[in-house]
């Protein structure tokens, strides 16, 4: 791996651990700060949905002084909540924290995207974004895994001060490694061209087949270590955390990227969502094998279809790719969000309920992907005209 590839791995799976730290450890954060089941969520929505108001600073602010330099400032300042996270003292003050890791996070996650795509070409453009995407798998493993196994030795505020140690080292490989790129320096009024993107009904089609698959697995994820904790799977907080190892069936992500480069993403998104609706159904079984196969089926599709919408995202925009990234991201993680919290009301109706929450969003986004691959083919088959 070349020093800008390390430098662009290491800062976004250390950004991305730190996005997911207290999914796995969430019984142990509720006890340990008196909360609810859906108060500890919070830890997540509040997160994510951070990042989608972040991501209208750090979108256009990379269109105007250069996708490089934003990222690496940002990999850089989310080293100091990281590192206080762990000694929050009540609950407000977790949420005020992980608000903060939010706000900084798209300075890399939203902005990363466009960075690839104007890096890459054809073929090898989808194979950089599944690359990038293998990335946050890998952070999200270490995130959810790591945090509960030191949480299960130690105690949850350990897990989470852990993570200090990758962020660091993401922020110092940004810094140094990664190729500084020119600043574009466009001066076109914001609202003209979030008016324009927001008119762009493909590119909303998009984001919401992205964002309801976001949903189901948060929502799933979210809630899961109480499925494994409770009868009759009967898992310790431990064991629970390394069913999240099921994440590494991301790993495919980048032979997803090559398929839908070749294919067309807009063909194989419907596919994938079907699929994503499959393994969220396959947890309702009472037997771990199951679940953990419904998991791994749920993970797999969510990382291949945000990889298939991101590649989108260029041929569906011509102009200010960073903004439209916003606008994309920006539904993505407010329904990403909703799926940490929302879920988790009906918790106590049994897990049946989560899963159909799940379901149901799932639902609404393959509608969202086949009305996208819709008006794709008619736009094509008018270019050929």
């Amino acid at each position: 791996m070349t020093r800008p590839g390390a430098a662009l791995f290491l800062g976004a799976s250390a950004m991305f651990a730190n996005m997911y730290s207290t999914q796995a450890i969430l019984p142990d954060v509720e006890e340990g700060l008196h909360a609810s089941p859906s108060a500890a969520g919070l830890t997540i929505t509040v997160v994510v949905l951070a990042v989608a108001a972040g991501g209208w600073v750090a979108g256009p602010l990379s269109d105007r002084l250069g996708r490089a330099r934003v990222m690496s400032s940002a990999a850089v300042l989310i080293c100091i909540p990281t590192a206080v996270a762990g000694l929050a003292p009540s609950m407000p003050a977790l949420l005020g924290v992980r608000a903060c890791q939010g706000l900084l996070m798209p300075g890399l996650l939203t902005v990363a995207v466009p960075y690839v795509t104007e890096r890459f070409r054809g073929r090898a453009a989808g194979a950089a974004m599944g690359a990038y995407t293998a990335s946050l798998v890998f952070g999200g493993l270490v995130g959810r895994v790591g945090t509960a196994v030191v949480a299960d030795w130690t105690s949850w505020r350990v897990g989470l001060e852990a993570l200090t140690v990758p962020t660091v080292a993401g922020a110092l490989a940004m810094w140094s490694w990664l190729p500084r790129d020119e600043p574009r320096h466009v001066h076109r009024d914001l609202r003209a061209v979030v008016s324009e993107h927001v008119r762009n009904v493909s590119l909303l089609l998009n984001a919401l087949a992205a964002g309801a698959t976001f949903f189901a697995f948060v929502g799933i994820f979210t809630f899961a270590t109480y499925r494994l904790t409770a009868p009759p799977l009967d898992l310790s907080l431990g064991v629970a955390g390394l069913v999240y190892a099921v994440w590494i069936i991301g790993a495919v992500v980048p032979l997803v990227g090559h398929a839908a480069a070749r294919l067309g993403p807009e063909r194989l998104l419907p596919f994938l969502l079907a699929t994503a609706g499959t393994g969220a159904a396959l947890t309702l079984v009472d037997n771990l094998a199951a679940v953990i196969a419904g998991l791994a089926l749920l993970a797999g599709s969510m990382f291949s279809a945000v990889t298939t919408c991101q590649l989108l995202i260029p041929r569906l925009v011509d102009h200010h790719r960073g903004t439209a990234t916003s606008l994309h991201q920006t539904i993505y993680y407010v329904l990403g969000g909703a799926g940490a919290y929302v879920p988790g009301l009906w918790l106590h109706d049994g897990w049946h309920a989560v899963v159909t929450a799940c379901c149901a969003a799932v639902a609404v986004g393959a509608a969202a992907s086949l009305g996208l691959s819709f008006r794709r083919s008619d736009t094509l088959a008018g270019d050929v005209r």
